[in-house]
């Protein structure tokens, strides 16, 4: 596999495990809302609360979604560094866009990174 097929990979695994959570964590604090809203008054257990909120699924999907994101990034910055195409100051920005916009940055790499060399 080649390194923009792995980081391409990776980039993807991050996306769709951002998804999955986000929609996992909207059904909880939804089903966590119509659990409050039947309860009509009474004072929920702070147990029922943390338990519908940090389910075995958003837990987990926070878990790849975390991991696979650290993954792109630092692989997006070690291709960079080692690039032989790109400039000093070229590569300082690089690697300043995936610590700070990792998302924005992986995009654009995806789209430059044959053109440029980035990655064989």
């Amino acid at each position: 596999m080649t390194k923009y097929n792995t980081f391409l990979t990776v980039f993807i695994v991050s996306v769709v495990a951002l998804v999955i959570f986000l929609i996992v964590y909207l059904q909880a604090i939804f089903g966590l809302v119509f659990t409050l809203d039947q309860l009509k008054g009474d004072e929920p257990s702070p147990f029922l609360v943390l338990s519908t909120i940090f389910s075995p699924a958003v837990i987990i999907s926070g878990i790849i979604l975390g991991i696979s994101s650290l993954t792109y990034r630092i692989l997006g910055i070690v291709y960079v560094a080692k690039s032989k195409t790109a400039g000093d100051g070229e590569k300082a920005l690089w690697i300043i866009g995936f610590i700070l916009m990792g998302f924005v940055a992986a995009i654009v790499f995806l789209i430059m990174a044959k053109g440029r060399k980035f990655v064989e």
